[in-house]
């Protein structure tokens, strides 16, 4: 498959005499430590290189390819992850209406962005409660996580059929499913359902921090561009870009071959590890560790001390994201893992709280011990994997203190230390 943006940008590495725009770097490597080597890929707006927000020429063909190769009708690439793209997709169904349904977990950025652009939202936890809320409401948008932060994965053809019942949009938080469309191992992505869906690109491809994409069906591709170009920053990441047309490439030539290796080599850690058990997901290279009882974060604690970085610890379990490019050090993991200590740990509970109508508006933030019985004023949550546990409206209750004071310094949520509760 062809790099167009990536290509451009090495014809212009070979041919620049001088560069007197941004970024301040120049395309120099600053002082040879190793942070600016990739400086020549990082450019601006100049004539010949396209314009993100208004893509015509090398980035559109490069976004032509993404939608291509994931199958949606059109694409849109983004250098400010799948936070940006949320706040396209919420933008979007707003202009169908103030409501939109949440059904099942979402990420923070989903409840931040409705909170942000003023929507409402209702849950909804299977279809029967979906098409109860339908009667009564009317819904611009259903939002869904598929996969989730674990690797599970949602059956999207009946919600699908919902959606277009009752005249919504499908909008599907697939963020961490990048790598899916590069091996016939993997499941499906969400391009015969959604009618849009948010992609993390960096999230599990060889593409840099920040690199995402909106896959788009149906007749909003003009919507969507019209709504990237007002929110998404006016100095998109040219390198992040770049990342993104040469990773897709590399995936493309490459990615059966890696991924039945990486399934192999899976299989054979599941073996080799003694302690803990590998659970089954739906995608294989999400690799979520059962440790019965012990204290996740505390093993995760450890394996940094050791240098070996987990995705995350949430509770008892441990999650690795593995890719081609780390599968090798499978077999060293299991060597370290089975030989750490692991400390028991009390039963990781999420506090159950009663939820009231917000009233006000206004917000104080006020030290957790003196939060009681008051009403919280955002989402509080575990990062990763970013799902909120205290709602606005929740009640502080003993155990939603006891929860938050434990976890303090792993929440999304607070500021300064504090949470936020409605005056």
């Amino acid at each position: 498959m062809a790099r167009p943006l990536y290509d451009r940008l090495k014809e212009y590495a070979d041919k620049v005499k001088a560069r007197f725009c941004m970024p301040g770097h120049s395309g120099i490597d600053v002082e040879e430590e190793r942070l600016f080597s990739a400086s020549v890929f990082d450019w601006t707006e100049v004539e010949g290189l396209d314009n993100l927000l208004d893509s015509s020429e090398v980035i559109l063909q490069s976004e032509k390819n993404l939608a291509k190769r994931y199958g949606y009708k059109h694409a849109l690439m983004l250098t400010e992850g799948a936070t940006i793209a949320m706040q396209i997709a919420i933008n979007v169904a707003k202009r169908r209406s103030e409501n939109v349904v949440a059904y099942g977990d979402m990420h923070k950025s989903f409840w931040s962005a409705c909170s942000l652009f003023n929507l409402k939202v209702f849950i909804a936890d299977n279809l029967e409660e979906l098409q109860s809320l339908a009667k009564e409401k009317n819904i611009g948008g259903i939002f869904v996580t598929s996969p989730d932060y674990f690797g599970n994965v949602k059956n999207l053809k009946d919600l699908s059929d919902m959606a277009k019942k009752i005249g919504a949009l499908l909008i599907v938080d697939e963020a961490h499913s990048a790598h899916f469309v590069y091996s016939s191992l993997l499941p499906d992505n969400a391009h015969e359902y959604a009618d849009i869906a948010l992609v993390g690109m960096h999230k599990t491809l060889p593409v840099f921090g920040g690199g995402g994409m909106i896959g788009i069906n149906g007749k909003i591709y003009e919507e969507c561009r019209m709504i990237r170009a007002m929110l998404h920053s006016t100095s998109p990441s040219y390198l992040i870009m770049a990342s993104i047309d040469y990773g897709l490439d590399l995936m493309e030539r490459k990615g059966e071959m890696y991924y039945a290796e990486l399934k192999k080599r899976v299989q054979d850690f599941s073996q080799k590890l003694k302690k803990g058990k590998v659970l089954d997901t739906r995608d294989f290279s999400r690799v979520v560790i059962k440790f019965e009882g012990k204290d996740c974060y505390e093993l995760n604690h450890i394996l940094s001390q050791k240098g070996i970085f987990a995705e995350t610890a949430y509770g008892d379990t441990l999650v690795l994201i593995v890719t081609p490019f780390n599968m090798d050090k499978l077999d060293m993991l299991a060597d370290v893992l089975d030989n750490i200590e692991l400390k028991d740990s009390e039963k990781f509970v999420l506090p159950i709280l009663k939820h009231q109508d917000v009233l006000g508006s206004e917000i104080e933030l006020v030290d957790i011990l003196d939060a009681e019985g008051r009403q919280c004023g955002g989402e509080i949550g575990i990062y990763p994997p970013g799902v909120p546990v205290i709602h606005k409206g929740d009640i502080f209750d003993e155990e939603a203190v006891l929860f938050v004071k434990k976890y303090k310094n792993r929440l999304f949520g607070l500021a300064s230390g504090k949470v936020a509760v409605i005056k």
